[in-house]
């Protein structure tokens, strides 16, 4: 598993379900993005599928975990 220059892992996973605040809808995580700022990584922002069935990307900060 990847984890950032902290040792952290994504934040989100894969399946996880999220509300997109922007967009005022759901989504699916497909990843979540290791971003690179030399020396430093860390988790940035996830590709989605949104329940329309298009794919997409967001910050990983303008997203919140849906709790099911």
């Amino acid at each position: 598993m990847k984890v950032d220059s902290n040792g952290n892992p994504p934040s989100y996973k894969a399946g996880d379900r999220v509300y997109v605040l922007p967009l005022k809808m759901q989504a699916t995580v497909i990843e979540q993005r290791l971003h690179y700022d030399y020396p430093d990584s860390f988790w940035g922002n996830l590709r989605l599928r949104y329940d329309d069935g298009v794919e997409g990307e967001s910050n990983s900060w303008q997203c919140a975990r849906v709790v099911i």
